[in-house]
């Protein structure tokens, strides 16, 4: 499961693609005079038009919406319709207006859409290992708003294949699905003090799938079953082995999104957590239980700052070498080389506070400040740590994905400045 959510939260990524630039900066388009508001007509909706969608189906955007002909319109609603489609995150911009149909009004919903198909190419390299591949993201499956995410990567450590389809919708209905597949042959390595301690070959299967249920628009709660093979190798001559072994058991997770989007932050609070157990009964070989906690929120400050806090916590209660969660690269512990971090037990906070420098017509630029803490147990051993760090990212305005980013992070045990350059996805 460590390796999924590595994937997912953080791809490293080499080449962006040319930026078009337009003449204002943030302060320019602050400055100026905005147009008057056009008046907003309240009564009974008679109907409702839709224009500006060409992938994007009208079914997905009237959902969205949460009204329907013969419900109310009232002044305020026009302001928080903008906020619901644009947290589908699928636009660049949204416009409501309203005019007069025979005894009512009608609504008339501008969108333009983002390019939700992404070829993402990936390469990293550090302290000797180096990876590259291929990712592909679609966010907008068949215009139904549904995820899907397909790659691998391969290098001198390994490679790995996965691919996530994530529905928000079955059917139209408030029923949600996930699965997951996760099928690697890489070489784990522990480090202390930039010193490998523990190493061995994982190969491993994981499979996963849930079935969730939306209560209200912002929480989603569900439950699953999942499937873990591992058959670990020797990494070099009388190294320890892990027993090989598959654990089959349940999941349960529930998730709040009461994030409100504004393009290059996420204003609000999000929260995740899961639970997923082997069960012998399936045919588990061996026991496994792993809990993770996240929590984030971000508050405007100025007008176009954000502050972000953000606290993890997880768990796991199995084999220590196979089932070690992977830190490292990731934000709460950033200062440590990717998947280098094991643990049994991590609890991490980050800071962040995040200025916009510039916005061309097609991205924004930003330069942030953070601090990640953690307390980290594997086994018998414990890492405490206070990690400072700077870094840009770019935020494209049409294309659906979140960041670009460069951190600079300082190594906790070494002092030495660690390198970032990532994709960030807000699965």
């Amino acid at each position: 499961m460590a390796d999924r959510f590595l994937l997912l939260a953080m791809l490293h990524v080499v080449g962006l693609p040319g930026l078009a630039l337009a003449q204002s900066s943030p302060v320019e388009l602050k400055a100026e005079a905005a147009p008057p508001e056009p008046e907003v007509l309240t009564g009974r909706i008679e109907r409702i038009e839709i224009q500006g969608n060409t992938r994007t189906k009208e079914s997905i955007i009237v959902r969205a919406l949460r009204m329907a002909p013969g419900d109310h319109l009232s002044a305020g609603d026009v302001g928080e319709l903008k906020r619901r489609l644009m947290n589908l995150k699928l636009f660049t911009s949204v416009d409501v207006t309203t005019r007069a149909e025979g005894p009512g009004v009608a609504l008339h919903v501008q969108v333009e859409e983002r390019w939700t198909l992404l070829p993402i190419p990936i390469f990293s390299s550090s302290d000797g290992q180096w990876q590259a591949g291929l990712f592909a993201v679609e966010s907008n499956l068949l215009g139904l708003n549904k995820m899907l995410v397909f790659g691998g990567l391969g290098g001198n450590r390994g490679g790995t294949l996965f691919t996530m389809f994530k529905d928000p919708g079955i059917a139209g209905s408030r029923w949600t699905g996930l699965v997951t597949l996760n099928a690697s042959r890489t070489d784990r390595e522990r480090r202390v003090n930039d010193v490998i301690t523990d190493a061995f070959t994982d190969r491993r299967f994981d499979l996963s799938g849930t079935l969730g249920y939306q209560l209200t628009p912002e929480l989603n709660v569900g439950a699953g079953l999942f499937s873990l093979t591992n058959k670990p190798l020797a990494s070099a001559p009388g190294g320890a082995v892990p027993e090989r072994g598959s654990v089959h058991g349940v999941t349960l997770m529930a998730e709040y999104l009461g994030q409100d989007f504004h393009f290059y932050f996420n204003e609000g609070l999000v929260a995740r957590a899961t639970y997923r157990e082997g069960v012998r009964a399936l045919g588990s070989a061996r026991d496994l239980q792993q809990f993770s906690l996240s929590a984030s929120y971000t508050l405007p400050v100025l007008g176009t700052h954000a502050l972000t806090l953000t606290a993890a916590y997880s768990r796991t209660r199995g084999d220590p070498f196979l089932d070690a969660q992977l830190l490292g690269a990731l934000t709460g512990s950033r200062g440590f080389t990717a998947a280098t971090l094991w643990a049994e037990t991590a609890s991490t906070a980050t800071l962040e506070y995040q200025v916009p420098l510039w916005s061309p017509r097609l991205a924004t630029v930003t330069a942030h400040v953070f601090v990640d803490v953690g307390r980290v147990k594997w086994r018998d051993t414990l890492t405490r740590y206070a990690t400072p760090g700077v870094g840009v990212r770019v935020y494209l305005r049409d294309v659906a994905v979140p960041a670009v980013g460069l951190e600079a992070v300082r190594d906790p045990e070494s002092g030495d400045i660690l390198p970032v350059v990532t994709v960030g996805f807000g699965f």
